[in-house]
């Protein structure tokens, strides 16, 4: 039971043979950029979605492909979005065309017409949780609150199926998570207990068939090199010049580290200078991976109880597109979790946490490491100023030679970089203190204080706190065990 098609090797070899044999046939290419779609080849698979298109450049599923196969790439926004703007002149019902762009309008500020692509695909496709969810979050940033809690009220009513009522319904696992954002956190808590401990199946059911055999002993691991203690979790930031920057504040600490995806920036500017490593390390795309792979094999060469975290996909695509096989064995040093859609955990897929950002996830898993408190340095969500152009606004450290975008310099790559920041820290600010209670609860765990060590952050799930607040909570006798 994979999250990526065994055969989907084979199916773009077919794909290949099949735009040899008819190379002017539109669907012939579609069916190929599809292919390598499944297979994280983005650049064959935008170059056989464009091969569609100049054969046929009305031809709508054509452009559907190639516009959406731009919009995975981050630059190739701009371009996406004309093309699903001529894709809805051409069909003006296309779900797909009114679903990018109500993203679009949502990027832009325009929310009267966000709301207005929603609306429109409401009557295409009645009934969806997400669009009366998304309808919601245009009106809440419009600063109409009754408006929104109305709509969110409506999306997780929807949450409840008539064949399937909650807790068993296929989009249960949101019922919570929008009834909260309806303003009820009474009525959500009732509904992620029940959810999460007194349905059917109870609490966390570690024997998912894509989950690895090792579960148990992977999240014990995780326990003997957190448990007990604070746990740092750094980003990339420019905010994290506020820690680096002081590294004789945290060397006597005692703290074990998680880094994101550029582990080796943290470790070159904070951790080896007061004779540390880090302890975890949580990626979330196979690119990040390989650009890494001799910065982590030294790693945990060094590091004998170091642990990398990945979602199982990133798995499945290594075993179908070779490259990353070190991650194909059994090793202590790696850890799995499920991260393929938006649905937070449940009892039966309790280690799934939504794709919005590697932030969600990280935490989602330091949870279940028992940390006493987490904090968390560099998770600014947002640009340094008002210029996405200026050196220094998006990332600490920005020339670092671990950082995976080598179109970073690029000013349309800084501007999507922006916005996605903003929808990003958007998302997880509504995800988040949901997803970290189902946690707590499927697993009978406790929850840790978390606090973010940014005050002008646009994660504000949590407490925003200054650097001197946060070496007065750590130096505090009174709240150690």
């Amino acid at each position: 039971m994979g999250l990526i098609p065994e055969e989907a090797p084979e199916r773009r070899v077919a794909a290949e043979s099949a735009v040899r044999q008819r190379p002017d046939d539109p669907a012939a290419w579609i069916a190929l950029s599809q292919a390598c779609e499944v297979l994280v080849d983005q650049d064959r698979m935008i170059a056989a979605a464009r091969r569609a298109v100049e054969l046929q450049p009305r031809n709508i599923d054509a452009i559907r492909q190639l516009a959406g196969s731009l919009f995975q790439t981050g630059p190739g926004q701009v371009e996406a979005r004309a093309l699903f703007e001529e894709l809805l002149v051409l069909a003006p019902s296309d779900p797909v065309a009114l679903h990018y762009l109500h993203h679009f309008a949502m990027l832009d500020g325009d929310y009267r017409r966000a709301i207005d692509f929603s609306e429109r695909l409401e009557r295409v496709q009645p009934g969806s949780p997400n669009t009366a969810a998304r309808i919601a979050r245009a009106f809440k940033l419009m600063g109409q609150p009754a408006e929104a809690a109305k709509h969110f009220a409506r999306a997780a009513a929807r949450c409840d199926d008539e064949q399937l009522p909650f807790p068993d319904g296929p989009m249960a696992h949101l019922k919570p998570v929008f009834t909260a954002l309806a303003g009820n956190n009474a009525l959500a808590e009732k509904l992620s207990v029940e959810l999460c401990q007194e349905s059917g199946l109870g609490l966390a059911d570690l024997s998912h068939p894509r989950y690895p055999d090792d579960c148990a002993e992977s999240i014990s691991r995780l326990e003997d090199r957190v448990a007990g203690r604070d746990l740092f979790i750094f980003g990339n930031g420019p905010s994290l010049a506020d820690i680096t920057s002081r590294p004789a504040d945290v060397a006597a600490l005692d703290f074990a580290s998680m880094t994101m995806s550029s582990f080796p920036i943290v470790e070159d500017a904070l951790l080896r200078p007061i004779g540390r490593r880090a302890d975890l390390a949580c990626m979330t795309h196979p690119a990040v991976v390989q650009q890494l792979v001799p910065a982590i094999r030294e790693w945990f060469g060094a590091v004998p109880s170091s642990i990398l975290i990945l979602p199982l996909w990133v798995r499945e695509h290594a075993a179908l597109a070779g490259g990353l096989e070190f991650l194909l064995g059994t090793s202590d040093h790696l850890f799995w979790f499920d991260c393929f859609s938006e649905l937070p955990p449940s009892p039966t897929d309790p280690l799934h946490f939504p794709a919005i950002n590697t932030l969600l996830c990280a935490l989602g898993v330091g949870m279940l490491a028992r940390p006493r408190r987490i904090f968390l340095f560099g998770f600014d969500g947002q640009i340094q100023g008002h210029d996405p152009q200026r050196p220094g606004a998006l990332y600490y450290g920005e020339h670092h030679q671990s950082y995976f975008a080598p179109r970073r310099h690029e000013p349309e790559m800084r501007r999507y970089t922006q916005t996605s920041l903003w929808w990003d820290s958007l998302l997880f600010n509504e995800m988040a203190p949901s997803v970290l209670r189902y946690v707590a609860l499927l697993f009978d765990l406790p929850q840790p204080p978390i606090y973010n060590v940014c005050v002008d952050s646009a994660v504000t799930s949590f407490p925003r706190i200054t650097f001197e607040r946060f070496r007065e909570i750590v130096s505090r006798e009174d709240l150690r065990p």
